[in-house]
């Protein structure tokens, strides 16, 4: 199918040079690179396509979508208000501008406009309620606002949102009920780091009375199983249609279960509220199964001998999903944008001030699509990861990890590991939105990006991190 669209592409560029003034050529260029998910490369052609038609809603909305996924978002914000006179659909000015701020860190501009989008969407255009109402709660989040939880509960009913599994007779938990002395089933249908994180509500709910199943991927299984003690935690796919049933194997686990309620894991931090256990700020909580503590702790003895009087740091720089173009632009744009060069890394691990007392673990997962390997003082987790238990393992005998925006991030976090974490201009809400720590977690400093893409000064404030 994409040879097809890339056969359409070349052919419409071609047709392109010999007609330039052609609106529904540069149109059909975009449509193309939209089927082939790389709205990102669709921006020169919005550009000349506006040059032609300054009022074409196609490019406009276009044009908007390429400069966030590009981190450009302060400049998205200024064309959607120099075009906001267009006739836009309700609530979407409002929406897109409040979007643009938030990624761009303007947060109070952001809440305000958010807020005005949801009413005004509840009132003209309800499909854009879930999206306003969502951002409105990152919004708050990034503010280390508690409040924001429940907003953010509504990405769950967005258009793009992942999916959910349902089970058929048991009901769904809409907020109203205590949950205290109730049987919960909790279903996944998030990525690896938010699953860590939300996660650590789930032993504030069991201190509250809570009995619990949750569901997570293969790759967590034997992690979780391990830090959440009384808690079922059965393996399963991650759902990617919302609602869709379970899979044969599970339902007699969940049927023996026999839960009251059952829930996703996103909302997991507004169920400790109702189990009577409001907590601030996430707790470390994860830990590796008994057998990977063992042998992690052997290797940590060896390569210590090895390496006297260094610190062991744990290092992780490059998002897979930034080599997955059939994972569609958001997701690929986002994981590049998280992601630092590897010629930056080597600069840092080749370090001489850094790499005297430093030993560097590379905590890529070694059969990711292409992260490179750094030039020199870093070594591989010997004993092998295959799944995130093993991962943690290595982790547990580390001295500190540093990483960027990822799911690493969120489990050295999580077990409580001295973290450093780089982000990019937007960064994720719960690495907060200003200083070098986070409202959400304890033990992490964050270093972060003050011009997209521009990762040098981070990666100076790191060295003299490791220095410390």
């Amino acid at each position: 199918m994409n040879s097809d669209f890339i056969s359409r592409l070349r052919d419409a560029e071609n047709r392109y040079e010999r007609e330039p003034q052609s609106v529904p050529i540069i149109r059909e260029i975009c449509r193309t690179l939209a089927a082939l998910k790389y709205e990102d490369a669709a921006l020169p052609w919005t550009e000349r396509g506006l040059a032609l038609d300054p009022h074409d809603p196609e490019f406009i909305g276009l044009r908007v979508h390429a400069l966030n996924l590009a981190g450009r978002h302060a400049e998205a914000a200024a064309f959607v208000t120099e075009k906001q006179s267009l006739p836009w659909l309700p609530a979407t000015v409002q929406l897109e501008l409040g979007y643009s701020r938030v990624m761009a860190g303007d947060l109070e501009r952001a809440i305000t406009l958010l807020d005005e989008a949801r009413r005004i969407a509840a009132a003209s255009h309800p499909a854009a309620v879930a999206k306003a109402t969502y951002l409105l709660g990152e919004a708050l989040l990034r503010r280390g606002d508690r409040r924001g939880f429940p907003f953010w509960t509504m990405r769950n009913e967005d258009a793009g949102a992942s999916g959910s599994y349902r089970a058929d007779g048991i009901p769904v938990w809409s907020g109203e009920h205590d949950l205290r002395g109730k049987r919960v089933l909790i279903t996944h249908q998030l990525g690896f780091g938010d699953q860590f994180l939300l996660g650590a509500s789930l032993a504030d709910l069991q201190s509250a009375g809570v009995t619990l199943m949750l569901t997570c991927d293969l790759q967590i299984h034997a992690l979780m199983q391990a830090s959440l003690p009384g808690v079922a935690v059965i393996c399963a796919e991650r759902p990617l249609d919302r609602g869709i049933p379970f899979p044969e194997e599970i339902c007699a686990k969940v049927a023996a279960f026999a839960p009251d309620f059952q829930t996703t894991l996103l909302f997991a931090p507004v169920l400790s509220q109702h189990g009577g256990a409001p907590v601030r700020r996430f707790r470390p909580y994860l830990r590796p199964p008994a057998g990977k503590q063992a042998l992690a702790a052997e290797w940590s003895r060896q390569l210590r001998a090895q390496r006297p009087g260094k610190k062991l740091i744990g290092i992780f720089w490059d998002c897979a999903q930034r080599h997955g173009p059939a994972l569609g632009s958001g997701m690929r744009c986002w994981a590049a944008r998280r992601s630092i060069p590897l010629a930056l890394i080597d600069r840092l691990v080749l370090d001489a001030a850094v790499a005297e007392r430093v030993q560097f673990v590379n905590l890529q997962h070694p059969l990711e699509a292409n992260p490179g390997v750094p030039a020199g003082n870093v070594v591989r987790y010997a004993p092998g990861v295959f799944h995130f238990d093993d991962t943690a393992a290595c982790i547990d005998q580390l001295d500190a990890v540093v990483s960027v925006d990822s799911s690493v991030a969120n489990l050295a976090a999580c077990m409580g590991k001295r973290t450093c974490v780089a982000v990019n201009t937007s960064g994720d809400w719960r690495w907060g939105s200003e200083g070098t720590g986070t409202p959400w977690i304890d033990g992490v400093t964050v270093l972060r990006q003050k011009t997209e893409g521009d990762w040098t000064p981070v990666m100076a404030d790191m060295a003299a991190w490791l220095k410390i």
